[in-house]
Order: structure tokens, then sequence, then C-alpha cells
């Protein structure tokens, strides 16, 4: 199933960023990152909750080629919609080979779930990276803090400029109630293109979220 709202990229330039300040263990820790794009703000909270496990959050920062993202690093400012299917532009965490992990995710003691694959596909994709979302966002501020141009991936605000599920958006377990909304070609990130041209995403994952979901019969 697709995600309720669509799915798309917002491409604009970093206005600020701020962290929440969680005041109860029922709020959420996002890094919220406001995006200029066409005179207008936009709000892009990037979900970093950790829920208070050591591991609960998995990330990983790619460098990309700039071709890597197919027509969007063309894309004008504002929000684009993108079909969630190869050559529009979507991202999909394992069926994307820019961002497709490689053996390197054996150090983070996945081996099981590299059987089968091609794990020199992408010889020089870091690996997973699992700590809190305080550790994530040191890596995301990194990237912020040196960006020229934004894209933002994910779900539109239903109400309201922004976007959310700005993560993997596959892989949930049956019992979770974004179970519905798993789909390939539609993960959410933050790529960055800086001053140089070079271009950067930083991705995320929640640990019970698959590694390698289980792709569905039918055309990607």
């Amino acid at each position: 199933m697709p995600l309720m709202d669509g799915y798309g990229v917002l491409v604009g330039t970093l206005q600020k960023y701020y962290c929440d300040r969680k005041t109860n263990d029922r709020n959420y820790y996002h890094c919220n990152i406001k995006v200029r794009s066409r005179g207008k703000l936009y709000l892009c909270p990037v979900d970093l909750d950790s829920k208070h496990d050591a591991d609960g959050l998995q990330w990983r920062v790619v460098h990309l080629a700039h071709d890597a993202l197919g027509p969007v690093m063309e894309f004008g400012e504002g929000w684009h919609d993108l079909e969630s299917r190869k050559g529009s532009g979507a991202l999909d965490y394992y069926l994307g080979e820019a961002l497709m992990p490689s053996c390197d995710c054996r150090k983070t003691g996945y081996d099981s779930l590299l059987e089968g694959s091609d794990n020199n596909m992408v010889p020089s994709c870091p690996a997973w990276k699992h700590g809190t979302g305080l550790d994530a966002f040191a890596d995301l501020e990194m990237l912020l803090s040196g960006s020229r141009k934004l894209f933002v991936y994910g779900e539109p605000f239903r109400v309201g400029r922004g976007v959310h599920n700005i993560h993997q958006n596959q892989g949930d377990p049956s019992s979770s109630r974004w179970f519905a909304e798993n789909g390939t070609w539609q993960d959410g990130g933050v790529v960055v293109q800086r001053g140089d041209g070079t271009v950067s995403a930083f991705l995320c994952k929640f640990k019970t979220q698959m590694f390698f979901p289980p792709v569905p019969q039918g055309p990607l």
C-alpha cells in the first residue's frame, strides 16, 4: 500500500533546523528542518526517536554521484510528486542501486540478510550505524550545515506546508500501526547538494523495521 497522502520530494534551501525537547515518553524526538522554497517555509520533521533504546535508530550517510537520483537533481524549487517506481527519482533503500547496502553491512551483525544478494554491487557503500537519535543527529547536522540545496523525500503534510515520513517506509511488522503503508520506492530521506556540487544522502530507519523487506509481486 502506498503512503496515505502521497510521496515526493521537496526542493529548496535550508532556513534553519532545531531539535525537539521531549517533555514525556509520548513525545517523539525530531530534528525539525525549515526549508525555504519559492518564498515559502516548509516544516520537515525527521523522526530520530530511538525509544530509549541504545541502538533503536539505524542510519547511513551515502555519498552519491550527481546523476544517482535520476531527474530529481534538475528539479526546480517546490514540491514534486513522484511515482513509486524505478526511474522516477523515488528512493528505495534496497532496490535503488545507488543506495543499496553492500558487504559492509556485515559489520553490523546482519550477515544472514545478505545471503543471495550481490555483496559487491556497491563496494564503497557505508554500513548502517546503530545508536540514539542524538548520535544520528550529529551526522545529519554535518550535512545540513554544508548544504547549498536540499532535497527532502517523504510524504506531504495533509494540512499545511511540510514533509514527514522522512525515513524508511517499508519493512514495518504486521503488528505495527504503519504496516498498511509499507511499500517499495517510497522511502524518505534528506539529500544535500553542497556548494562544490557534491551530493550526499542521510537515510534512517527504526530497529523494528526489516532490512531487505520482501519485494511484492508485480512491476517495480
